[in-house]
């Protein structure tokens, strides 16, 4: 069986704990356990993949103490030591160490388990297979992070040599499977055309200074003014605290309605004002950036609305983002909104070459964080799907009837079986989708 998993985003803890429990590694590899030895099921191999931001080297405050030659999006100066002391500070993270322990020893208790079942024939050890996505793209790029990610899921060395990158796609025949992180059909995560070089990968998107100095900063910010203004600590970091949650709402241009609907909440006019100040200070920080400048310049075209607009105006309704402008604020609101809300990779799932071979039915993405299971086309009998794997991490969620918001932890994995493994006449699969609300 082919197992996907993708979005977990671990993180270093600096801008916001947001990281999965290692008992989802737990829970999750009970259940792989289970089915492998389900009656009925004859499995042959188990096959893991990572499909992508598995790390998110982008969601944190560490890269706000070095100059901008040296952040992600510039490619140049001491990018490789920042990057790996913030990988470091992740996998040495105390909660992410047990969750690292438990993929661990997931690996091992999946294959002892098989040894000690006659019923459980595996062809081969099970093997987990790490594929970058945006937020791990500086994992790839050089040999001493792609080290640090072997150790830490305990990907054997002669598995993956340091030297060589992580592949970007994973495709298998025998399970009828195409699988890419998805990040490539999204214009704000990846700068590039269709060829999927690796330089083509190391090529910068805006969404990693909109990740880093946007929604990751603002909180950072917003607490250096609530100390600035006397605000107590305890109560600092728990204002604080609910504004990093930011970073968890999707669409993107949900985010908008997300920083409304806790601005209103928050009562105190220290909070309003130190709150103003911070969206001040990362806007006009975000435009004076070298990167940026660039970007609209390439990007920018005239008479037509383009990406650059789009960026522009979502910048300008979080600076105007006041009470006091809020009637103003929501005339604007609507339209800047359906500018993120099409499914680019949906789109793209049907146009996928690999579907061209007549072996392959199933394309999957990640990225999106949406758990999605769409019939694509049927192309002489075979009927194509396309699948997204969802994320691990909480989810903010717009409520239907007012203007709040409510969250909840999910949790999402595909399995994919050959025709051997479940005596089907062709590949199939299964999706499973689950939702924890504790707090």
């Amino acid at each position: 069986m082919l197992v996907f998993i993708s979005d977990l985003h671990f993180v270093d803890g600096t801008a916001g704990e947001h990281n999965p429990p290692p008992q989802a590694f737990e829970y999750f590899f009970e259940d792989l356990v289970g089915i492998a030895h389900k009656k009925g099921n004859a499995i042959k191999e188990i096959k893991i993949v990572l499909l992508g931001d598995i790390f998110d080297l982008l969601r944190t405050e560490k890269w706000f103490g070095v100059p901008e030659d040296d952040r992600p999006w510039m490619n140049k100066g001491k990018i490789e030591a920042n990057a790996l002391r913030i990988l470091k500070g992740i996998i040495n993270h105390q909660e992410n160490q047990k969750a690292f322990d438990a993929i661990r020893t997931g690996m091992a208790t999946l294959q002892g388990r098989c040894e000690k079942n006659s019923k459980c024939q595996l062809e081969s050890p099970p093997r987990l297979f790490y594929i970058p996505g945006n937020h791990d793209r500086l994992c790839n790029q050089y040999s001493s992070l792609r080290a640090e990610v072997c150790a830490s899921l305990g990907i054997p060395r002669e598995w993956h040599k340091d030297s060589y990158p992580f592949l970007h796609s994973h495709e298998d025949p025998r399970y009828g499977v195409f699988a890419r992180h998805g990040h490539e059909f999204d214009v704000y995560n990846y700068e590039s055309g269709k060829s999927y070089s690796e330089q083509d990968y190391e090529r910068v998107p805006i969404g990693d200074p909109i990740t880093t100095e946007l929604l990751a900063r603002l909180p950072y910010e917003l607490g250096l003014r609530l100390e600035r203004k006397g605000v107590p600590a305890s109560e600092r970091q728990d204002i604080k605290r609910r504004f990093q949650a930011l970073d968890e709402v999707r669409p993107l241009g949900a985010v908008v309605e997300w920083l409304l609907f806790r601005i209103q909440d928050e009562t105190s006019d220290i909070v309003q004002e130190a709150y103003d100040e911070a969206i001040d200070s990362i806007v006009e920080n975000f435009d004076q950036l070298e990167y940026v400048k660039i970007w609209y310049g390439i990007h920018g075209e005239p008479l037509k609305v383009d990406e650059t607009d789009k960026i522009k105006s979502f910048l300008f309704i979080l600076k105007n983002l006041k009470l006091s402008n809020l009637t103003t604020l929501l005339k604007y609101l609507d339209k800047a909104k359906d500018f993120f809300l099409k499914d680019d990779l949906l789109e793209a799932a049907p146009k996928e070459e690999a579907l061209q071979d007549p072996y392959i039915r199933y394309v999957v993405y990640g990225h999106t964080h949406e758990p999605l299971t769409r019939a694509l086309q049927s192309v002489q009998g075979i009927g194509q799907v396309y699948l997204n794997s969802g994320t691990w991490r909480t989810r903010y969620f717009k409520a239907t009837q007012d203007n709040s918001f409510n969250n909840w932890k999910n949790m999402t994995y595909l399995i994919f079986y050959r025709e051997d493994e479940r005596g089907t006449d062709f590949p199939g699969f299964e999706t499973w989708t689950g939702t924890l609300k504790t707090v």
